[in-house]
């Protein structure tokens, strides 16, 4: 029984694995303005949802390789008086904290080349005063469950607050399958958002 289940184990992995390189060399053909046409959609999707309008403190991300593009997003939160945090990870631990940035220039270069906020205690939010996270992904199904990059930085923040903040996966349409293979550790989104459709999840209440 023991070796099934680890063959189990080591089937899903290279499932993922297979998964996760498909999507990702798809992705990588996107053009520049294929992504930013389908960025600027997404983001007015986005600020059309009664959950962006209701919420006021909001995670975003800072678009890396191809991803969804939300400074759209980032703009018209400031501009309505939101607070808009940005993840900065820790790869030693792989954990991440959210930290309230006000503008571009609040940013520089962090870990994996990715733009992220200045290491500022004072501006660090803890998970339960968020209303909202705009979730990056390799790839997301139809359950809401997401194929991130496979450092778990995104399970791990979830994990203790998984019933407070509104998770919300954003993504291109080619983004969405049928299974991404979710493990019991995996969090769902209670939204999935592309430049065509706003898929809500069995997961929200």
């Amino acid at each position: 029984m023991l070796n099934l289940l680890n063959k189990d184990v080591i089937d899903l992995s290279e499932q993922k694995k297979n998964l996760r390189k498909k999507m990702l060399e798809k992705r990588t053909q996107f053009s520049p303005k294929r992504v930013q046409e389908h960025s600027t959609k997404i983001s007015e999707r986005i600020i059309q949802q009664s959950f962006y309008q209701q919420s006021q403190t909001i995670l975003c991300y800072m678009a890396f390789r191809n991803e969804v593009d939300l400074r759209g997003v980032m703009e018209d939160a400031w501009a309505q008086g939101k607070q808009v945090l940005l993840p900065k990870v820790n790869p030693a631990d792989r954990t991440m904290k959210c930290i309230q940035v006000k503008q571009m220039s609040d940013l520089q270069p962090g870990s994996y080349g990715i733009m992220e906020p200045l290491d500022d205690s004072t501006k660090v939010v803890p998970p339960t005063e968020i209303d909202l996270v705009l979730v990056p992904g390799v790839a997301f199904d139809l359950q809401g469950y997401r194929l991130g990059y496979g450092g778990g930085y995104y399970d791990r923040f979830f994990s203790p607050t998984s019933s407070t903040p509104i998770r919300v996966g954003v993504a291109f349409p080619e983004q969405v399958v049928s299974d991404v293979y979710p493990e019991r550790h995996d969090q769902p989104m209670h939204f999935v958002i592309t430049s065509t459709n706003v898929l809500r999840t069995v997961h929200r209440s």
